[in-house]
């Protein structure tokens, strides 16, 4: 998957989905302003804002964005990071009912047990999520469990 990656340098849509799982910040930065300026659906550029944001762990630009994000799962996931953000765990945990992707759900569950210091309910949260998803997503997902929860990737 890195390597078709790499190879779609050209197709913004995946190469940042690259800089970000590599931590590769300005250029992730450069190219989300690209991004920004090519679409002019308020919509979409809600949702790229709103995904870099939350690899950023930027609470305050993902509550600018949200009201141009249509209502279901891609809201309910922001709205539960940025509960999960200000500390609002049980309202966060209520809103993962409305992500209908179990892995995003996964994902959600694991930052709220992680928030809470239940590291392993949080490991087995992140490992169901990395395993529930395919293609970029779960490249992105086990570069960033990889970097932020190791223990999610280990082979039982």
């Amino acid at each position: 998957m890195e390597k078709f990656l790499i190879k779609q340098h050209k197709n913004p849509d995946l190469h940042i989905c690259y800089l970000m799982a590599n931590n590769r910040t300005a250029e992730a930065e450069a190219l989300l302003e690209k991004l920004l300026a090519k679409h002019k659906n308020p919509a979409r550029r809600a949702l790229y804002t709103a995904m870099y944001a939350s690899h950023q762990k930027n609470i305050d630009a993902i509550k600018a964005v949200l009201p141009d994000i249509p209502a279901g799962q891609y809201r309910s996931y922001y709205e539960a990071a940025i509960h999960i953000g200000e500390g609002n765990l049980e309202e966060a945990r209520s809103m993962t009912a409305g992500v209908s992707k179990t892995w995003m759900r996964n994902s959600l569950l694991a930052e709220i047990e992680l928030a809470k210091g239940n590291r392993q309910q949080a490991i087995m949260y992140a490992r169901q999520a990395w395993q529930g998803c395919k293609g970029v997503q779960r490249y992105v997902s086990y570069k960033t469990y990889e970097r932020d929860l190791p223990e999610a990737l280990a082979i039982t």
